[in-house]
């Protein structure tokens, strides 16, 4: 990719028409730099625009959701499991699910048809969510649906993360010992990564809580360990030895 947008900047150089008495090679040069530049700079342009509007306001993300739990709710931050009676299935919950992303102002994108995934939440500056859903139809109209959330790398954490890694590793490469304090460095930028990426999980998480609520889906909960009733043993009395001569 660097070379040929090399050789294009050299052949706007070799070909540009200039007049002759600014006809020079600082001229050429300019040219060649000017040419080289400016895709790089629309690329970027470009890119930052589309990042700008695929990302959600931070205080729509910082906000919190409160749904009333009955007890300790089934599966984890990345899975959500949900139950019906009345034959309400995962369309009920996406619609749902619109709605109050529309009500707050996230920024998402829809299957189209093709996609993996239901709805992808565009988060922060690193971090998208994926959506999943599917249900399972049982007797009796009712659904269980199941819910998956998964983290997408932005294009930006790509690029931090490789720029990142070949600085390291180059200087890893250049000098006689190894260089802890830059090893630390990056391990704090990832661990910073893994903060923001379960930061908007947790919070896309509530959302789905919030929309299966208004959907009328109930949350499936842990099953209570059933304490066992504790069997107590009937006492045995000894028998006692007569006393022979209890008998005479």
């Amino acid at each position: 990719m660097f070379g040929g947008t090399l050789a294009v900047a050299l052949s706007y150089m070799m070909r540009a028409r200039i007049e002759p008495r600014f006809d020079t090679v600082h001229a050429r040069l300019l040219v060649m730099v000017l040419g080289f530049v400016q895709p790089l700079v629309r690329g970027w342009s470009r890119y930052f625009t589309w990042l700008r509007f695929k990302r959600t306001p931070r205080s729509v993300i910082s906000r919190r959701e409160y749904v009333p739990a009955n007890g300790r709710p089934a599966g984890t931050l990345s899975r959500r499991i949900f139950w019906s009676k009345e034959g309400r299935d995962r369309h009920y919950l996406l619609g749902a699910m619109f709605d109050l992303l529309e009500e707050e102002g996230w920024r998402y994108s829809v299957d189209s048809g093709w996609n993996e995934w239901d709805i992808q939440i565009y988060g922060n500056f690193w971090w998208s969510i994926a959506l999943q859903t599917v249900t399972e139809y049982h007797a009796d109209a009712q659904c269980l649906t199941r819910v998956r959330l998964r983290n997408r790398f932005v294009t930006t954490t790509m690029i931090f993360n490789l720029v990142a890694l070949s600085l390291l590793i180059y200087r890893q490469l250049n000098i006689a010992h190894v260089e802890f304090w830059s090893i630390a460095a990056y391990l704090v930028f990832v661990l910073f990564l893994a903060g923001r990426a379960r930061a908007l999980k947790s919070r896309v998480a509530e959302l789905v809580d919030l929309a299966a609520y208004r959907a009328g889906l109930q949350r499936v909960l842990r099953r209570q360990p059933i304490a066992k009733p504790e069997v107590t043993k009937p006492e045995v009395e000894a028998p006692v030895a007569a006393d022979p001569a209890a008998r005479v």
